[in-house]
């Protein structure tokens, strides 16, 4: 059954509008020379997205134009055009021509009637691309656009914007708030007639005992605490029941896929399915339409670089038909969606290469990334292995518009799990709203601020004294795991206030401690006191504030107060960054000249903070997440030394160690169990499996560490 277009294109004609604005805001800036790169790059994408939308949705003459004006903005990014006033006034002059277009799309109610693109405007943009426009010239408007479009009739052109903006309601569902509402005044009106109660009892209180005023004053306080609790109640069932009316469908974002993703394999001479899972789960109307760009690009990436042709798919004993998978799912408080596709994954080596390409990753270390390092690389703006720029590829546009907007602009969180051969899988956890979120408020330094409850695992106090120094940066020993501490304080600039005592003060005071989370580590957060956890109304930040990426929101407080919601993944990046920059890196002859070790642990923090270890004392280093991953490497490798924990999944720590002396190669390599088991009966344990040494991760001293390393290696 053939799919209507038409509903889509009323939703793409709002999107589409707001990638114009990107476009003409740079255009402002060049013709006032005060563009950036970030802002062209802006410019790229927008362009690149809107192109993409028009040719999904059958839309030649939009698609036409913006395909030249990314050429334009794509020259201009690589630097292979200067940018300057005619430029701008180009880049205008088209955007002017896709604002009528889109004018006259929406005043048609999304029938795609539109004319031929003007072959003039296309002419002269493609010129423009290629450098052949002439410096001393001033755009002028085409008069072809004028003669081809007629403006809308006001009425037209706003019926058009209503529906495009519009959701449609089931009728129970509008019965439900019908019904809560009058619950509501119902429940207000007992509250006013307890005060009217309070009113007339006012003039007898001067004739009553003290026994008789303690009475009523009971009676009062439990009828009014009982109102004043259903009404609690009833308020949040009406903001369940309201935020439900703007729910739609995932259907409504999986509809239009299985024509896209056909089109996209026919054009590149593959075979796809497309099969969608769980699409009667319903989300807000918001991240509906916030999430169609993010998707557009996850499946043009699956079909162009992870699906292979029929061919080379028989070859490897697949089916000629690849197949791509869309699941949603309801997961706890939020929504789980997955893009699956079962074609090659990702390309390591070609990821590492284009990595030393750009100059990311030094080629000395780059065979020592993990695959998740790997896969954080694909996220990187510009960054593509495709070896040709075609319409799909190449132009290292997309995957960071997908992190920016999952992980930034939603509150969401985005990991990959890719295995050679066998396919790539993206998954995405989404709030169910943005207007809606349960946040945790903590004071610092006099400030108040909020996290998002979903990156908080929990709270906890420490005193000073078991705080340690790995590393060159503080950090604490949790539930067998290494976690760095921060300050936010010092994050965010605030001045300490007199008396605070900083983290380098002597031990005495406990501190108190959130564990905050993302898919790359934990890290613990300095705060002076939590106020409370709860569910809270999201303000959007005002547009003049909407630019600070480290803050997502504001709500307010118990008590009016403005409280900014912090980002957390923002946060974090912003304590690598500081811990690299303080972080002095060893010689290169020193690396070069180094024992290899391998460190296994299934804590990314552990890892990380055990490699910084050891590479501040010139030693190389290779990670593995788990005993069995650990056991693999030794046999690609040989290893000059081996630290391993011992609680991991799949292979724990003691049965790697016997399976290493099991292997020739391995019978005298040192090998040391870093774990948080101080148990004496563990440590035998350890021994008699062939551990050189045993370190408890409660008496963990870096200095001991290298020393024993040293000692072992020598």
């Amino acid at each position: 059954m053939a799919i209507d277009l038409k509903k889509f294109v009323l939703r793409f004609i709002d999107e589409a509008n707001g990638h114009l604005q990107t476009v003409k805001e740079g255009a402002f800036l060049l013709i006032a020379g005060q563009n950036s790169e970030a802002q062209i790059g802006e410019m790229f994408r927008a362009a690149h997205t809107l192109k993409g939308g028009a040719r999904m949705l059958k839309l030649p003459s939009i698609a036409d134009v913006t395909h030249q004006l990314e050429e334009i903005l794509s020259e201009l990014r690589d630097r292979k055009l200067e940018p300057d006033q005619n430029l701008g006034a180009l880049i205008l002059q088209a955007c002017d021509y896709i604002a009528n277009l889109l004018d006259r799309l929406a005043a048609s109610d999304g029938n795609n009637q539109l004319p031929p693109a003007d072959g003039a405007l296309c002419e002269q943009l493609a010129r423009a691309s290629r450098g052949e426009m002439a410096s001393d010239r001033v755009v002028a408007p085409t008069p072809a656009v004028e003669k081809t479009l007629t403006l809308p009739t006001l009425d037209a052109l706003d019926g058009g914007l209503k529906q495009a903006g519009s959701v449609r309601v089931k009728l129970e569902k509008l019965d439900d708030l019908i019904n809560i509402l009058g619950e509501v005044v119902a429940s207000h009106d007992r509250l006013e007639q307890q005060v009217h109660s309070l009113v007339k009892l006012g003039p007898h209180l001067a004739q009553m005992d003290a026994e008789q005023l303690r009475q009523q004053v009971l009676q009062f306080s439990h009828r009014l605490k009982e109102d004043f609790q259903v009404q609690h109640l009833q308020m949040y069932e009406l903001y369940d029941v309201a935020t439900t009316i703007r729910m739609l469908p995932m259907s409504m974002l999986f509809e239009p896929v299985s024509t896209q993703v056909r089109e996209l394999a026919a054009s590149l001479n593959k075979q796809v399915d497309c099969r969608i899972l769980g699409g009667e789960v319903e989300i807000d109307r918001q991240l509906i339409d916030r999430l169609s760009e993010p998707l557009t690009h996850l499946l043009r990436n699956a079909i162009d670089h992870g699906i292979g042709e029929a061919a080379e798919r028989l070859a490897l004993g697949k089916s000629a038909r690849g197949a791509i998978t869309l699941t949603t799912q309801q997961d706890g408080r939020g929504i789980l969606l997955r893009v699956e596709d079962d074609g090659r994954g990702l390309n390591y080596s070609a990821i590492r290469a284009k990595a030393v390409a750009r100059g990311l990753v030094d080629a000395e270390v780059v065979e020592q990334l993990s695959e998740q390092e790997c896969n954080e690389l694909i996220f990187h703006p510009g960054f593509s292995t495709s070896k040709i720029v075609t319409e799909l590829s190449g132009r290292g546009v997309g995957l960071d518009i997908v992190r920016k907007t999952i992980v930034t602009d939603l509150q969401g969180t985005l990991q990959v799990h890719s295995r050679p051969g066998m396919g790539t899988s993206f998954i995405i956890r989404l709030p169910i709203s943005l207007a809606m979120m349960r946040i945790l408020q903590f004071e610092l330094q006099g400030h108040l601020f909020g996290l998002a409850a979903q990156y908080v695992v929990e709270v906890v106090n420490y005193s000073r004294n078991e705080i340690r120094d790995i590393a060159g940066r503080p950090a604490i020993i949790l539930h067998n795991e290494f976690i760095p501490v921060i300050s936010a304080a010092e994050l965010l600039r605030i001045q300490e206030r007199p008396g605070s005592q900083p983290l380098s003060a002597p031990a005495g005071n406990s501190l108190l401690l959130i564990i905050i989370q993302n898919q790359f580590g934990k890290m613990a957060m300095l705060a002076d006191s939590l106020l409370d956890e709860r569910n809270m109304m999201i303000k959007p930040l005002p547009k003049h504030m909407q630019q600070h990426s480290l803050v997502s929101g504001m709500v307010l407080s118990q008590d009016n107060q403005l409280v900014s919601v912090l980002q957390v993944p923002v946060l974090m990046e912003m304590a690598q960054k500081q811990k690299q920059t303080r972080t002095a890196a060893p010689e290169p002859e020193t690396r070069r000249n180094a024992w290899h070790v391998l460190v296994v642990d299934d804590s990314l923090n552990t890892r990380e903070i055990e490699k910084n270890v050891l590479e501040a004392h010139g030693y190389q280093v290779t990670l593995a997440e788990d005993g069995l991953s650990g056991l693999q490497k030794a046999r690609l490798t040989q290893f000059d030394a081996v630290l391993t924990d011992v609680e991991m999944p799949v292979m724990d720590g003691f049965s790697l160690t016997k399976a290493l002396r099991a292997e020739e190669n391995y019978q005298h390599t040192p090998i040391i169990i870093v774990t948080s088991r101080a148990k004496e009966e563990d440590r035998r344990r350890g021994i008699q499996v062939g551990a050189d040494a045993y370190i408890a991760k409660g008496d963990f001293e870096q200095d001991s560490l290298i020393e024993t390393l040293k000692m072992l290696l020598c």
